[in-house]
């Protein structure tokens, strides 16, 4: 049901042209996705790479998650964060679950 509903906010979103500001729904400690997504991209590439994303997960998650398993194995984060399933994250595709889990977020603290 919690999946539904995000999808469905999700979904809500992309319909709407994106209407929220991205600044109002940043992680505690993230700041920007932008600003994130730079940080995970170790070799500047413009793309996150599963060796990246485990090298940084645990530094950006630790103060945004209330548990591991909250948003499932790292594993499962990374393939669910790849949309297009090129073993990589673009900043499309990180934006747009950056935006789910901030929302998800917002939602579980009201």
């Amino acid at each position: 049901m919690k999946k539904l509903l995000s999808t469905i906010l999700v979904l809500g979103l992309l319909l709407s042209g994106n209407a929220y500001a991205e600044k109002e729904h940043a992680h505690k400690k993230h700041g920007m996705s932008d600003d994130l997504f730079k940080e995970m991209d170790l070799d500047n590439n413009k793309y996150i790479s599963l060796i990246e994303f485990n090298e940084t997960y645990a530094k950006h998650s630790d103060d945004n998650h209330s548990s591991d398993d909250e948003h499932g194995s790292k594993e499962e984060l990374f393939k669910e964060m790849d949309l297009d399933k090129d073993n990589s994250i673009s900043l499309v595709e990180f934006k747009e679950i950056y935006k789910k889990h901030s929302l998800e977020h917002e939602l579980e603290n009201n």
